[in-house]
């Protein structure tokens, strides 16, 4: 399902649940609740969120989810989102210029599916 470019502020409530791929990218969303993914969307495995405001994501957002690539690409996140949800399937995450300047050991290491991290430009 492409919503791209379509000047959403929150994700929209009406995705059909059995989507695979979702892109949100070039929006104004500025924040992920634990209410926009957790136990909607079971077939999940691509989400796409790059070039949006996003300056939070709440701690079991994604919950229910199988995403295997995460884009938060060109955000406003401070910090590593709580990923612990999809740490058994997510083997890429973006987030490209954010504005994260400290990451610690624990914020990732538990994502063990991992092979992908991109951090440049924060």
């Amino acid at each position: 399902v492409d919503l791209s470019n379509r000047g959403l502020t929150s994700v929209p409530e009406d995705i059909a649940p059995d989507v695979t791929h979702l892109y949100l990218n070039d929006n104004d969303i500025t924040r992920i609740r634990e209410t926009d993914f957790n136990d909607k969307y079971l077939n999940l495995a691509d989400l796409r969120l790059q070039v949006n405001d996003i300056t939070s994501i709440k701690s079991g957002c994604f919950k229910g989810t199988i995403i295997k690539l995460l884009n938060l690409n060109s955000n406003k996140l401070t910090s590593i989102p709580d990923l612990h949800e999809v740490s058994n399937t997510l083997t890429g995450l973006n987030l490209i210029s954010n504005e994260i300047t400290t990451i610690t050991f624990d914020e990732l290491s538990y994502l063990t599916k991992l092979t992908l991290l991109y951090l440049s430009n924060n």
